[in-house]
């Protein structure tokens, strides 16, 4: 994008001088563009050379040209003056530049534009008059208004072309970008927005739009934008579309209100994804949940009734069948888990891939939002310079207020900026599940204990967010050797079952510390509905639960404290009816002898 637009209107008469010209303003288009991409100081400080040799060479022509013609001495005494002050301070600048490149800043750049504009349009066309006619240059007059014409002819090149940068860079982008006038009818949509439409691109009716909603969620669809619209509020939702080959396209839309500056409503922008993969593989999930439950059920019922048959055995027939009880029971439970963490981890390279280059590119758009905005920036301080009621000046107002410049600059960045946060928030959460879907491996390693339960915390967070407040009290434990997709498995067993215990809404508090140099210990405690004595007893016992039927095995408190026996460690509690419940684990960090 360019700082200047070169044009006819430019040009003095002198062909010479106009190349000149022409070169200097395409080396001040570079810098700028260098400064806006943070280029690398070599770079930068190169192009300034070159600006000030070119210059140099510029003036000792025009200063040769003005000999030779037997120009106004005393004009052009000023004229060099004026040269050699330009070359004195862009010498300057480059000198400075070698130790502090914000010295190439938006200032030095307004500066440059300012200078050359009234070096070509005034002192340049008034020698080009004067040498062309062979007339006093104190005889020549310059019109001010065609000077001003000239400027904001080159303005309007320039806010034609960012208009024009911010369609572009829409139109490639993978998601769906949008924007709606007062009464809710599109004013533009990218080309993305279109084929995931599967209208043709070009005017939109409402009727049209609506057609491609699926029927089941038009009324939602319509209710949300005018609420949206009425309320001046935000808003995210999720539909489906009317596809020719009957396949369901699932589509989350995150929208806002924009704003006038008088305070009036000016429409809805929003931008929109296909979740569909993510809506397949949400509902391949849950089935196979079901499938496992339903194994779970079978598989229990049937070691409960074995159970009762070995009960009546001998002792040591009894304590043969705990063990067996307590083998199968493990054996259920790793299978579930390693199915859910194999599936876990498909998702999670699924989504990831995707997410990838969509995080890219919102950090690229994030970069070409900010060059919009200097370019806007800078549109407007040039028609700060004219008259009010000129006409080009109140053309321009009208436009701004029409398109609303202010409320965009300031909304297109909190957008990138939340659809960033979003990005890196997701990006989080497939990591987790990636490390999560561990759940089958069973080699030592060393473990960083407090990484692990935020983890379990970020996979479990739609369990626990509408259930309870959790508050992290870490003690800074240090990484030790140990299993640690078992230990998650069992702080995912205890944080699922602290937010089920809790009826409407709660606290969970997760706290970590060290009782001695070899030993750490780790809390879960809940303020929910606590337990008598009589279930605290039973509460480890394979298929003890006191959920309803078809809502739990039984296994999970059972497996965790295997796990925790098979660390060599031990857990204890605390429970009061009304009250609530602490569990505390405790681990060595060293390895005991076999």
């Amino acid at each position: 994008m360019s700082i200047l637009t070169w044009n006819d209107q430019l040009l003095v008469g002198i062909e010479s001088v106009d190349n000149q010209h022409r070169q200097l303003v395409a080396l001040i288009n570079r810098l700028d563009e260098l400064n806006a991409l943070g280029a690398d100081l070599q770079t930068v400080l190169e192009t300034v050379k070159q600006l000030v040799e070119y210059t140099v060479e510029h003036f000792q022509h025009e200063e040769q040209l003005m000999m030779e013609a037997g120009f106004n001495p005393r004009m052009q005494d000023q004229h060099c003056q004026q040269h050699q002050e330009f070359i004195d301070k862009m010498q300057q600048v480059h000198v400075e530049a070698q130790s502090d490149v914000s010295v190439i800043s938006k200032d030095l750049l307004d500066f440059l534009v300012d200078w050359l504009c009234h070096h070509i349009l005034k002192t340049d066309k008034l020698m080009a008059i004067s040498l062309n006619q062979g007339i006093d240059a104190e005889q020549v007059s310059i019109d001010k208004d065609e000077h001003v014409d000239i400027l904001h002819s080159n303005l309007y090149s320039a806010l034609r072309e960012s208009e024009e940068r911010f369609k572009e860079l829409a139109d490639h982008l993978p998601a769906l970008i949008w924007i709606t006038n007062a009464k809710n009818l599109p004013i533009f949509c990218n080309r993305f927005w279109f084929k995931t439409f599967h209208i043709e691109r070009g005017f939109v009716d409402r009727r049209q739009w609506l057609n491609t909603i699926h029927p089941d969620d038009r009324d939602k669809v319509v209710q949300t934008y005018q609420q949206a619209a009425q309320e001046l509020t935000k808003f995210k939702i999720q539909y489906r579309l009317c596809t020719e080959d009957a396949k369901e396209t699932w589509i989350l839309e995150t929208a806002v209100p924009r704003m006038r500056k008088n305070g009036k409503f000016a429409g809805l922008m929003g931008c929109g994804m296909d979740i569909s993969t993510q809506k397949q593989a949400e509902t391949a999930l849950l089935k196979l949940n079901q499938q496992l439950e339903e194994r779970v059920r079978e598989r229990t019922q049937a070691l409960t009734e074995a159970n009762q048959t070995l009960q009546m055995e001998k002792n040591q027939q009894t304590l043969l069948n705990q063990k067996l009880q307590e083998t199968q029971a493990h054996l259920v439970q790793s299978e579930k888990m390693a199915s859910i963490g194999q599936l876990a981890a498909g998702v999670a390279h699924e989504i990831n891939n995707p997410l990838g280059y969509i995080y890219s590119n919102l950090n690229s758009l994030k970069q070409y939002i900010q060059e919009l905005i200097k370019a806007a920036e800078l549109a407007e301080r040039l028609a700060g310079q004219l008259a009010d009621n000129h006409p080009d000046v109140q053309a321009f107002k009208q436009f701004k207020n029409t398109v609303d410049l202010d409320f965009l600059k300031d909304d297109a960045a909190d957008l990138v900026e939340e659809s960033l946060e979003g990005a890196t928030r997701a990006k989080k959460i497939v990591q987790d599940l990636r490390d999560f879907s561990r759940i089958d491996k069973q080699g030592r390693e060393m473990f960083d204990l407090e990484a692990g339960i935020d983890a379990t915390l970020n996979i479990v967070n739609n369990e626990l967010k509408y259930k309870a407040e959790v508050v992290k009290e870490y003690g800074g434990i240090k990484p030790f050797e140990c299993v640690g997709a078992q230990l998650n498995q069992v702080f995912m067993n205890l944080l699922v079952n602290a937010a089920q215990a809790i009826e409407d809404f709660g606290k969970i508090t997760v706290r970590t510390g060290y009782q001695d140099a070899d030993w750490v210990w780790v809390d879960v405690e809940d303020n929910g509905q606590g337990m008598s004595e009589a279930t605290r007893m039973r509460i480890f016992d394979p298929f003890f639960t006191t959920k309803p039927v078809g809502k739990g095995t039984g296994l999970g408190l059972s497996l965790s404290y295997k796990i925790i026996q098979d660390h060599h460690g031990r857990i204890e509690i605390d429970s009061e009816i009304g009250r609530g419940t602490r569990f505390r684990i405790y681990l060595p960090t060293r390895t005991p002898a076999s």
